[in-house]
């Protein structure tokens, strides 16, 4: 004698429902990862942007400001201005000019532009010898030609 298991079609149709939601589940996950990753790739996170811009008597390795200050005392042969720049790219331009205030002087003027984007601190320096005359001083940070930020100090 022999059985034979008769499975009913709507159960059928069941199974072939599910097997299809699931591949289009799928299917329709790795699409929209494969558009995400497509989509993030050669672009930036943000715009360009300084986040910060630091006076100091120094800065360490990672350009990072080091004893932040507005007054220097006399004698002082070189001042630090340490940026916080976030999405650099290639096509983008910072510079600082430094002026002495007592006079209305440009002391001078400091391009920097990069071949590897990214965000992180730039440094900028003026050394005088044999040291700053005493009075105030600016360091006028530009981001592409656009103002950003007058940091002002002095020396003693």
């Amino acid at each position: 004698m022999k059985f034979f298991y008769y499975k009913p079609k709507a159960i059928k149709n069941n199974r072939i429902k599910k097997d299809f939601n699931m591949k289009t589940k799928i299917i329709v996950s790795t699409l929209i990862i494969a558009f995400a990753f497509a989509s993030l790739a050669g672009c930036r996170i943000g715009p360009v942007e300084i986040e910060s811009v630091t006076v100091c008597k120094n800065v360490d390795s990672d350009y990072k400001p080091v004893d932040p200050t507005t007054t220097f005392p006399s004698g002082t042969q070189v001042i630090y201005i340490s940026v916080k720049i976030n999405n650099m790219t290639t096509e983008d331009k910072l510079t600082t000019k430094w002026n002495y205030l007592e006079t209305g002087e440009e002391i001078n003027t400091t391009d920097f532009t990069t071949d590897r984007p990214g965000s992180g601190y730039i440094s900028f320096n003026l050394t005088i010898s044999p040291s700053f005359s005493s009075g105030r001083y600016s360091a006028i940070v530009y981001l592409n030609n656009e103002l950003i930020e007058t940091a002002e100090f002095s020396v003693e």
